[in-house]
């Protein structure tokens, strides 16, 4: 079945389901445990040919969020991006929603890391305010990289706006934006950013600017360390997945909102044959 699927399909979307009781290990970084996490779903595949999806058999996610009232829950999701396209962005959404079987997410944060050949993302995530360059020429040109990748984070964000109108999101953040940055998608946007993420990793301390901002408009501050690329290209062929890349990935944690209680997590990865 797996191998019909390969065959026929150039895009295939594969779901690990609830892995809290497949993935023990601990002190994983996010890329070592999606990969385990994929390893365990492609062991044991369960293929949905009509949809080409890969799901991992004998899961318990849908049980796990059945089993509790939907108001009693609180689903979360993160979507790492690493290309400019409204398409994926809502292929992303759309899937999650139908794979845990719900109508809205609690939250959604865009983590968007372009790898475009000409944008510098150092320039982009630089969330301190500092820029490396020596002399003004190089100054100049880094804020005029900078605001490319921004431009496309607001239309992105644009094409988020919609599942939030419609409430299928129902808070919308974004990951790894420098404060002057932050606060100007804040401003330009119908439906304003209430989380903002950033990694701790390469800031070492809360930038002071983002942190009065947050405070004055009411925004959740939260850190993270979760890589710019969390699943690397070489990695799917050498799980039998040849010719087949990444194109965007999410995480999503179900909890229970009494408790504080996580009672499940997977990961969901869209692949595409080159």
């Amino acid at each position: 079945m797996l191998t019909k699927m390969l065959e026929d399909n150039a895009k295939i979307i594969i779901s690990t389901g609830n892995v809290l009781n497949v993935n023990k290990k601990a002190g994983q970084k996010p890329t070592e445990e999606l990969i385990d996490c994929l390893k365990a779903t492609l062991t044991e595949p369960l293929t949905n040919l009509e949809n080409a999806e890969i799901h991992r058999a004998n899961d318990d996610l849908l049980d796990k969020i059945n089993e509790h009232e939907r108001n009693s829950i609180k689903i979360g999701a993160k979507l790492f991006l690493n290309t400019n396209s409204t398409e994926y962005l809502n292929e992303a959404v759309e899937t999650v929603l139908q794979i845990l079987g719900i109508k809205c997410l609690d939250n959604l944060i865009l983590a968007y890391h372009p790898t475009t050949k000409n944008i510098e993302q150092a320039d982009y995530t630089n969330l301190n305010g500092s820029l490396s360059n020596e002399n003004s020429e190089n100054t100049q040109n880094s804020h005029s990289k900078a605001k490319e990748p921004l431009e496309d984070v607001k239309k992105l964000w644009n094409c988020l706006e919609k599942y939030s109108v419609n409430k299928q999101i129902c808070q919308l953040g974004i990951s790894d934006l420098d404060p002057d940055s932050f606060a100007e998608l804040h401003g330009n946007s119908k439906v304003h950013p209430t989380i903002a993420q950033i990694n701790l990793s390469t800031c070492c301390v809360v930038p002071p600017a983002l942190q009065e901002f947050c405070n004055k408009n009411d925004v959740q501050l939260l850190t993270h360390s979760d890589p710019e690329v969390i699943l690397p290209d070489d990695i799917l062929p050498n799980m039998g997945l040849s010719g087949y890349k990444p194109i965007w990935a999410v995480r999503y944690q179900v909890h229970v909102k009494c408790r504080g209680l996580l009672t499940a997590k997977g990961y969901i990865v869209a692949t595409s044959r080159h």
